[in-house]
């Protein structure tokens, strides 16, 4: 008996992910998988009365987004904390911190993420515990900052910590203190540990609630893949157990987190569970990341030239340059690909001279290692991408005017043309690939990622910094960023990432064609429905 399809769009523009041209009028799926793609007369021929058919009207279908570099679990437990992304001042804050106190009477810590390092109210520089003791001084406060970099805490968090005037932190990062020694209730990089170690854990079906939170919010934007850019044993355990209950509604690449004191135990260790979990097109563990700086905000990406706003900061790289070399190497050398968060133009170098050096030493092909962020770039090190074969992993997002004045002074008039240079690592000939690295982000959507990476500019139209429109890239550059990069970053672009016969039938419908509409206008497209797997995963009321 003739075969038929099981779900049929017609009737809209269908971006195949070919080029800029590369139109259809409709697609048929079978299966997980795309059966056909062509005009709404041949492809509604290939259903029949049990065949669910879909009028676009004219909507936009493509190729699902895939957020390359995301962290999943701690982003998914964020969704039932304070959550202060969008607060435009202290006093807005602190009114989270009073309403999610009210809201959860016996939760024993005040967690959160999202304060902006500009507000208005923290009179210019950073916050204090104060602020925070004035409205919870009972409870322990603990709330990170947007990009995951620096911490706020209460008194009260501080005590439970056993951090005070006497105590001394020697580590990567800093514990924050006033002209008198007190700490100020801010910890940047490392010493967040030291709060962090004593909110208490929580526990297994609390993580897998929150995944599942996650894994919808996710499918509302979208996002049919993700590349989890840190993790342990454990976490890809929660995956594994979300996979046999048929609870993943997008693909997972799984990262383990790799630091200085990883050890030889480990790295057996990660290669079993490699091996073990194999290439399943729904879950595969194969990647490692490490974190070589910091944020250029707090001064701790490490820069090859001082910061403009403090000229005795050059940043630090947060594992020694030696030390992270002879693990690049191994790991380089056990098949691992491997990513390296480097925003500090020095650790971006680092960074591509240690991948150069595991490439000789192993005499290894085609890894696909990544560089993460690259908020700014030598020029220097432009071609060397493409000579090494190794990816720019980047976040439009990251670049987002609500984020960037505080990022801007640091950085320095004489560095912006070479910041977020989305623009000239593609000519460069690297292989871009784009993220939100969620919840170190203002937004998780895509959208306005694309927003910002084609105009370089808010929705209002405040541009990027006030700089560099050059840098700005096409529309078809950052749909393939978002989708064919993603795809070619986990070695899959011969089966996702576009919507071809035999590809992965992961798809999307848009409220707006993106190829069509002004560009200022890219933020208010929503994704009207979402198909994961051949499989409707969301659709918008």
């Amino acid at each position: 008996m003739f075969s038929q399809a099981d779900l049929i769009f017609y009737n809209g523009r269908v971006w195949t992910g070919e080029n800029e041209k590369s139109f259809a009028e409709a697609v048929a799926i079978k299966g997980n998988k795309i059966w056909s793609v062509g005009t709404s007369t041949e492809i509604i021929k290939l259903g029949n009365d049990n065949t669910e058919k879909i009028d676009l009207n004219g909507k936009l279908l493509m190729a699902g987004f895939n957020d390359a570099h995301i962290h999943f679990l701690s982003g998914s437990l964020l969704l039932s904390e304070v959550m202060a992304f969008d607060a435009k001042s202290l006093q807005q804050v602190q009114q989270l911190v009073v309403d999610y106190a009210a809201r959860n009477p016996s939760r024993p810590w005040i967690t959160g993420r999202g304060w902006l390092y500009d507000l208005p109210g923290f009179g210019g520089s950073m916050p204090t515990k104060q602020m925070l003791d004035v409205v919870e001084p009972d409870r322990p406060v603990f709330l990170k900052a947007y990009d995951g970099h620096t911490a706020w805490a209460n008194s009260k968090a501080l005590m439970l910590a056993g951090i005070d005037k006497n105590f001394t932190y020697n580590g990567y990062g800093e514990v924050l203190r006033d002209a008198s020694g007190e700490p100020t209730g801010i910890l940047t990089e490392n010493a967040m540990d030291l709060i962090a170690r004593v909110v208490p854990k929580p526990t297994q079906h609390e993580k897998l609630s929150a995944m599942r939170m996650g894994f919808n919010l996710i499918s509302s934007l979208g996002i049919t893949s993700l590349q989890n850019a840190s993790g342990s044993p454990e976490e890809v355990a929660l995956y594994e157990e979300l996979l046999r209950n048929n609870d993943l509604t997008s693909r997972v690449s799984a990262a383990f987190s790799i630091t200085a004191q990883t050890s030889e135990a480990d790295i057996v260790n990660y290669s079993k569970i490699k091996k073990a979990v194999g290439k399943n097109p729904m879950l595969s563990a194969g990647a490692v990341k490490f974190v070589s700086d910091g944020v250029i905000e707090s001064h701790t990406a490490a820069m090859l030239e001082p910061y403009s706003n403090t000229p005795a900061t050059l940043g630090n790289l947060s594992i020694p340059q030696e030390v992270y070399e002879k693990l690049v190497i191994r790991f380089d050398k056990e098949g691992f690909q491997i990513y390296t968060h480097a925003i500090g133009d020095r650790a971006v170098r680092t960074a591509l001279d240690a991948y150069e050096k595991a490439k000789k030493v192993n005499r290894t092909t085609d890894r696909r290692h990544r560089v993460e962020h690259i908020e700014t770039i030598n020029p220097a090190d432009l071609p060397r991408f493409a000579q090494l074969g190794v990816m720019a992993s980047m976040e439009p997002i990251h670049a987002d005017p609500g984020t960037i004045e505080v990022w801007e002074k640091a950085i320095g008039e004489k560095r912006l043309p070479n910041s977020f240079a989305w623009a000239a690592l593609l000519k460069a000939g690297a292989h871009l690939v784009y993220s939100s690295d969620w919840p170190a982000a203002i937004s998780l959507d895509p959208i306005r990622g694309i927003h910002v990476a084609v105009n370089r500019s808010t929705p209002e139209g405040k541009p990027v910094g006030g700089w560099i429109p050059e840098q700005k890239i096409s529309m078809v550059e950052a749909l393939k960023a978002y989708t064919q990069g993603g795809a070619y970053s986990s070695f899959e672009e011969k089966t996702k990432g576009k919507v071809l016969p035999g590809y992965l039938a992961d798809v999307i419908v848009l409220s707006e064609n993106l190829f069509t509409l002004n560009p200022m206008d890219v933020y208010k497209t929503k994704v009207v429905q979402t198909v994961m797997d051949g499989k409707v995963v969301y659709r918008a009321k």
